[in-house]
């Protein structure tokens, strides 16, 4: 593992990858229920994301629409679409740190959305494939992982754009995108995660993996970012030196992580996966501390989740996570684990 320091040169594993990971199942190990379980789509979803006080959450259907949910209700405030064609699934979401605004993308184009009225600002074309996309506070800024290589910055106010091509031409996986929007995290099937200055476009950290980078996170005060690759390669980095902090003790069934949210303090991160697992880590030493098991819809036939998104509760008492089942769920954090 090799981490660069650089100066200068400028949300995709497939969903039947996931799929076939989701088949190999686990065993038989006792988890606690869920505190709360709610059915937020008929079928399934393509896509959620939690907001990172775990009150709100974006659910993309497969009817092709996309709801706004309160969490702490189980109430839908909002529904959303982009068109009326059946072929414009939305497959990828965020909503800003701050919670007051969401994005969502289809494959080519994507809408910035106010969250307390539910209005759009915006609806934008992308210049390549979406596979991935982040939002800064108050959407001021908004960040594209798209499949041809590139990341694009955007200002939503000036309109300004920055194209980061530091990924070698491989699809960009997974994208964070620190609350100012200064700085932003990419992770590319190129085996590379680069934590990169958005008005520069200079990378300051590059983080080598010994395979294909599935997931990216940063940790909102700017202290962590969480990387994650297809062969457990699931890292916590101090990004005061860019020095690897901890590594997941991961087993072969938890090597690709699929969802990645730190606590307040980022003493702890909690990880989603394709097999449903949802579980909880120290940052200090990578231990698992608590392992969950997201719903699915029917438990007597061979089938799993996909867990898309996860979040800590303002108190840090609670994990909101969201899945492909449709299902999003409430799980209480033993206040006995040792961080």
């Amino acid at each position: 593992m090799a981490v660069l320091a650089m100066s200068k040169n400028v949300k995709n594993i497939p969903l039947y990858g996931l799929i076939i990971c989701v088949l190999a199942l686990s065993g038989c190990e006792k988890t606690p229920p869920a505190v709360a379980t709610w059915q937020h789509a008929a079928v399934g979803t393509y896509d959620a994301s939690v907001s990172d006080d775990g009150r709100f959450a974006v659910i993309s259907s497969v009817n092709h629409k996309a709801a706004f949910w309160d969490l702490e209700r189980n109430e839908k405030l909002f529904q959303w679409q982009h068109n009326d064609s059946p072929d414009s699934a939305i497959i990828a979401s965020d909503i800003s740190p701050d919670g007051s605004r969401a994005i969502t993308a289809d494959d080519r184009t994507f809408v910035i959305w106010n969250t307390n009225t539910g209005k759009p600002y915006g609806y934008w074309q992308a210049p390549a494939r979406i596979s991935q996309v982040a939002l800064s506070d108050l959407g001021r800024f908004a960040l594209l992982g798209l499949r041809n290589g590139t990341a694009v910055h955007i200002s939503l106010e000036t309109g300004r754009r920055l194209e980061f091509t530091g990924h070698r031409v491989e699809p960009i996986a997974s994208v964070d995108l620190s609350p100012n929007g200064l700085w932003a995290l990419t992770g590319a099937s190129d085996g590379r995660a680069i934590l990169w200055n958005t008005q520069t476009g200079q990378p300051k950290y590059i983080f080598e993996h010994e395979s294909r980078v599935t997931l990216v996170r940063l940790e909102r005060q700017g202290r962590f970012a969480f990387t994650s690759g297809t062969r457990g390669n699931a890292i916590v980095w101090d990004l005061t030196n860019g020095s690897e902090r901890t590594r997941l003790q991961l087993k072969p069934r938890e090597y690709i992580t699929t969802a990645a949210a730190f606590s307040d303090d980022a003493t702890l991160i909690a990880t989603g996966a394709p097999d449903r697992d949802i579980v909880l880590w120290s940052t200090r030493n990578g231990k698992k501390l608590q392992h969950f098991k997201a719903e699915v819809r029917d438990s007597w036939k061979p089938v799993g989740a996909i867990v898309w998104s996860v979040a800590f509760d303002q108190a840090n008492n609670h994990l909101l996570t969201t899945a492909s089942s449709g299902y999003s769920q409430k799980w209480a954090i033993d206040p006995t684990v040792n961080r």
